[in-house]
């Protein structure tokens, strides 16, 4: 599937500011079901663009701004060729037995708690219920995802960016990010390395799903002798070529599309507007 993405945040200050120190993710990742054909990044004011790959591997883009400056934009028009992860079928098959043979230091990060997930007895507990004696990887995984989308509840603006799994376990609610937190703490519960994949979804006409034409979060799991494969618990699907992915980590403190800071009045943040547009290209 051919896609276009269209994607702007603007930043507006009750005061000016300065001294603004700018990182970016928005370039797409590009792996076996993610090729980009077009990227460009535009910053208002303008800046001098550097980059950098991650320890994750992501694209970052960063930039500063010393000179006062009473608002912000960036805007990020991309085009991108994607295809499922799932053209070979499910990675169905290995056992978790098999996930006691990975030496993979990479993975050692996506089976321990990070700085928005949380690996307690009560998520274990939980995730040990849904696995019911499984001994299935990958169909465990989906089990965890089916559970959380039928027992959590999807409600915008009950969450924010900086909303911890711990809260989102309590009060079984929130959006794309928190559900997405909650099966990487569930599944890391049981031994299954997984990571915070961000990106956007694209709802064709004939699709009813959440988190669409908005930054997107889903959840990938690594599946010993197949590799990373995606599941969007939000809408309870496989990711496909409707997911497009952007950057990966432990969790969203990774993946961020924009994180930042200034000096100047702790208020002088007024609003944040986000415009997403994904279309067929």
């Amino acid at each position: 599937m051919r896609l276009r993405i269209f994607h702007r945040t603007r930043y507006f200050y009750r005061a000016p500011v300065r001294d603004s120190h700018n990182e970016v993710r928005l370039r797409p990742a590009t792996d076996d079901s993610t090729r980009m054909e077009f990227f460009l990044l535009n910053v208002q004011p303008p800046v001098r663009l550097q980059h950098y790959r991650d320890d994750w591997m992501n694209y970052v883009h960063w930039f500063d701004i010393t000179e006062p400056h009473s608002g912000l934009s960036i805007e990020a028009q991309i085009t991108v060729q994607t295809s499922s992860q799932y053209t070979q079928g499910k990675p169905s098959g290995v056992s978790f037995e098999d996930l006691k043979k990975l030496e993979d230091d990479l993975l050692i990060p996506l089976l321990k708690s990070s700085t928005y997930v949380d690996i307690n007895r009560e998520v274990w507990k939980e995730a040990l219920d849904v696995k019911a004696g499984s001994d299935d990887v990958f169909e465990t995984a989906v089990a965890i995802m089916s559970h959380i989308n039928t027992n959590w509840t999807y409600a915008p603006n009950t969450t924010h960016v900086s909303t911890h799994m711990r809260e989102v376990m309590t009060n079984r609610q929130g959006v794309c990010q928190d559900f997405s937190h909650v099966m990487i703490g569930m599944c890391r519960s049981l031994g299954i390395p997984a990571r915070y994949v961000s990106g956007y979804l694209y709802n064709g006409p004939g699709s009813h799903l959440r988190g669409a034409q908005a930054t997107h979060a889903w959840c990938e799991v690594f599946i010993p002798g197949k590799g990373w494969f995606g599941l969007d618990p939000t809408n309870n699907t496989l990711s496909d070529e409707r997911h497009i992915k952007i950057a990966t980590g432990c969790d969203y403190s990774d993946a961020a599309p924009l994180t930042g800071q200034f000096d100047g009045p702790m208020n002088a943040t007024q609003a944040m507007h986000v415009e997403v547009e994904v279309s067929l290209a």
